[in-house]
């Protein structure tokens, strides 16, 4: 069976997989793992869970598929996690990674996520668009983002841009909180978030960062970057050839965000170059990486696993599985995602039939 053969089955495969996850009790629930989860669906928790169904059952093209009443028990359930104040996140999370923030921010001298205000964040932004691809929206939109030029520019500047990959990401969180809003001059406030952020582009590298980060950090904050300017439909930056310069120099694959960041970034700068500039060499990367994919699939379960041998036990640094040797959704959303721009690259979309969804 070679690279392309084994995806051909995918869709039916990771179908059933999505199933066997699916909560018996709760409507709209879905475990993290097969089996290595710690909290069940008598506990309040799970609305990432859902989210990473939700979007898988999306890249799949099969969410308009499902029953009516199914969609409708994934849509109720996020909001179930919804507060009076907009944000939608977990508590069970924020109760477990209570210690670790805490020790993360004195370790790192960094307290922006202190009080778990950018998982919230983060959670918030994840669910709104799951509910988004589920035409649906929050009861009540998410008011805590900057609205002004001035709180845009304390917001990104306070942000730690030594560590790109957590700071891009709420650059992106802010634009499509700006996109999604329905304040009036909303254009405008993103236009000076893009130019704030063009700032600190590096016209070496490409990617947005301050001081000199790993190239891992480099490429997944420079994906987050890109995730945000496609979540206001504004592709544009520059250096994009410095950025396929870059990501085509990236050999670390170890877990799902890495193996998906990477070609995310090669996709847009590509098309940003409009297909000249190492085009070919792109497609062989392409290639080389849908190898490296089918080391973390399971085709006896149909799904991925976070890590290649095993699943993740982390999520926004609470603990919620045992980490067994099994599939998980959280990698099998990102695996599916990332089979969707390769899909495009290798001009094979068709024959996959997935779909890329707007983060």
């Amino acid at each position: 069976m070679n690279d392309i053969d084994w995806l051909l089955n995918l869709k039916k495969e990771a179908l059933l997989f999505l199933k066997r996850l699916k909560g018996k009790k709760r409507p709209g629930f879905f475990h993290y793992s097969l089996s290595g989860d710690l909290y069940d669906e008598n506990t309040h928790w799970g609305l990432g869970n859902t989210v990473f169904a939700v979007k898988s059952f999306y890249t799949l093209n099969l969410l308009n598929k499902l029953p009516k009443q199914d969609r409708k028990d994934m849509a109720n359930l996020i909001k179930s996690f919804q507060k009076s104040d907009g944000t939608i996140f977990d508590p069970l999370v924020k109760q477990k990674a209570f210690w670790r923030e805490k020790l993360s921010a004195i370790k790192h001298n960094d307290f922006n996520n202190f009080f778990h205000q950018q998982t919230i964040r983060a959670e918030t932004r994840q669910a709104v668009s799951a509910l988004k691809l589920l035409d649906e929206k929050p009861d009540i939109y998410p008011k805590q983002f900057p609205k002004s030029t001035e709180e845009i520019r304390t917001y990104l500047s306070v942000l730690n841009w030594t560590k790109p990959w957590a700071a891009g990401s709420h650059f992106s969180h802010l634009l499509f909180f700006l996109a999604n809003s329905d304040l009036s001059n909303k254009n405008h406030l993103i236009d000076y978030a893009i130019n704030w952020i063009s700032s600190i582009q590096n016209p070496k590298t490409g990617a947005w960062y301050k001081n000199d980060p790993s190239l891992q950090q480099k490429i997944n904050g420079a994906m987050k970057i890109l995730t945000g300017l496609r979540a206001v439909n504004k592709m544009r930056f520059s250096y994009a050839e410095k950025l396929i310069d870059l990501a085509l120099k990236t050999k670390n694959n170890k877990h799902a965000c890495d193996n998906f960041n990477v070609i995310y970034v090669l996709k847009y700068a590509n098309e940003a170059t409009e297909y000249q500039y190492r085009n070919k060499e792109i497609k062989d990367f392409a290639t080389k990486l849908l190898s490296s994919y089918r080391k973390f699939y399971w085709p006896e379960h149909g799904g991925f696993s976070f890590f290649e041998k095993r699943s993740n036990d982390h999520y926004y640094g609470a603990t919620i599985t045992k980490g067994l040797a099994e599939p998980d959704i959280h990698g099998t959303t990102l695996f599916l995602w990332g089979l969707s721009l390769l899909a495009q690259i290798l001009e094979i979309k068709d024959q996959l039939g997935f779909q890329e969804f707007v983060a």
